[in-house]
């Protein structure tokens, strides 16, 4: 009677373990076939590429310029890599981010608000990948004379209180020290307002371009436009093709050229961008010691001819002690 009872565990036990390698040799082949299915589609290849441009600090004169150099870089970008690729000229960086572009040329001051993005060149502008600011007036050639007076400004929507309060003026002015403060599309407007519509009467601009205004002090260097992945999920392959081929173009007009990527100056003006509180510094005085010889006098020779002449008389200060 116990035989069969042995045997019916072991067929049990038998089949109980058949069935748990079933399990997990299903298990491990669903696994298989889901990297199969994920490999598939990291394979996909990218059948279009997006450019964005928001820059507004760039002088191209006109939306058209700017729309003609970007497309200008999408088709060297075609051209290198043998996807299509289309351009667009964005009027701000919210729009810009909500169209999911692959690849943007975006303000110095944007993307140092945004350094997440991956750096892949730096635009040259005038011999470098900064420029020099100033603040410029209408008004007078005095800071004071400013004072309640409105301040035109490009609104990039990148921290621009920051810029201006921190990075422009070093936290040394109060934010209630302009009247008003007047914000306009790009650089060539926010001259405009106070050059040549007379509604503002200072500006923050690049050194140069504020031609009939009064520069009243520079403000510090400003790094120029950034390109940048904003995909962040393409090829590494084609990503390096891309940054090569923005790297080589030339082009003409606003930017000059692009220069291998330079993430310090970003960073750097990001730094610049947070309020900075200034305390006094108090140093500890060093203890001031006199020499025994400060105080001795040196009084007028004798004039008596029947004494021998004497150089020096050493004389104890009254009260004092001389050790």
């Amino acid at each position: 009677m116990t035989r069969p009872s042995r045997s019916r565990s072991a067929s049990i036990s038998t089949s109980t373990s058949i069935s748990a390698s079933g399990r997990r040799a299903a298990a491990l082949a669903f696994a298989a076939a889901l990297c199969s299915l994920a490999g598939t589609a990291a394979a996909q290849p990218v059948d279009k590429i997006t450019i964005g441009i928001y820059a507004p600090s760039v002088e191209f004169g006109a939306a058209q310029a700017r729309l003609a150099y970007v497309q200008g870089i999408a088709r060297a970008i075609e051209q290198a890599t043998g996807i299509r690729t289309e351009a667009q000229s964005y009027a701000n960086l919210i729009v810009l981010k909500k169209d999911a572009v692959d690849f943007a040329i975006v303000d110095g001051v944007c993307y140092a608000t945004n350094l997440g993005w991956r750096l892949l060149a730096t635009a040259n502008i005038g011999g470098g990948t900064t420029r020099p600011w100033a603040l410029y007036s209408s008004a007078g050639d005095t800071m004071q004379e400013l004072k309640g007076k409105k301040l035109a400004y490009i609104a990039t929507g990148c921290n621009d209180a920051g810029f201006i309060d921190n990075a422009m003026l070093e936290s040394e002015v109060d934010p209630a020290f302009f009247g008003a403060r007047s914000g306009k599309p790009d650089l060539t407007a926010a001259i405009a307002e106070v050059a040549s519509y007379k509604a503002a009467q200072a500006v923050f601009a690049p050194v140069g371009t504020a031609r009939g205004l009064t520069k009243l002090f520079d403000t510090g260097a400003v790094p120029n436009p950034a390109f940048v992945d904003v995909n962040s999920k393409l090829p590494a392959s084609l990503v390096e093709r891309v940054a090569a081929s923005v790297q080589s173009f030339g082009g003409a007009g606003a930017i000059a050229g692009w220069s291998k990527p330079s993430r310090e100056i970003y960073t750097a003006l990001a730094a610049r961008m947070g309020k900075v509180v200034k305390t006094g510094v108090l140093a500890a005085s060093e203890p001031v010691r006199i020499d025994a010889r400060d105080a001795l006098i040196d009084p007028p020779s004798l004039r008596d001819s029947a004494v021998v002449d004497i150089r020096h008389h050493f004389v104890r200060p009254a009260g004092g002690r001389m050790e």
